[in-house]
């Protein structure tokens, strides 16, 4: 069993309390050869935030498509638990325990809300392995 974390590549600021498609970030789960379909279990997805100003949860929703309209997780909410020294930075994590896939390519759309107020999210990271052992 190999086990993968891919991270979504750079910072998505001001995601606030409702989803948007301007802020979708893309996490390539580095299938080879690339152009590969993605077939994984999944076990981990946490989100590292900085910039927390009111937020004390936060949704996610995983989708094929860029418009956010096929979804691979619907719409899952977690604590944000913010970090010990500095309170403007935490994590949510979601456990998702399940074997996802998808037809065409290997990139998970991953749209994130909070509850009131916004946050930077630094990266999106999600464990997975090529099977469940």
């Amino acid at each position: 069993m190999s086990i993968h974390k891919p991270r979504s590549q750079s910072a998505v600021t001001g995601i606030g309390t409702s989803f948007d498609l301007a802020k979708r970030i893309e996490i390539d789960m580095g299938m080879f050869p690339p152009d590969a379909a993605y077939r994984g279990y999944v076990s981990i997805i946490r989100a590292q935030f900085s910039s927390i100003s009111s937020a004390t949860t936060c949704t996610i929703r995983i989708c094929v498509d860029t418009a956010g309209d096929e979804m691979l997780l619907t719409d899952t909410t977690s604590s944000i638990f913010q970090g010990l020294t500095t309170t403007t930075k935490g994590t949510a994590m979601w456990a998702i325990d399940g074997f996802l896939g998808l037809v065409d390519n290997d990139k998970f759309h991953v749209f994130l809300k909070t509850n009131a107020g916004s946050v930077t999210a630094d990266y999106v990271e999600i464990t997975w392995a090529d099977r469940r052992e």
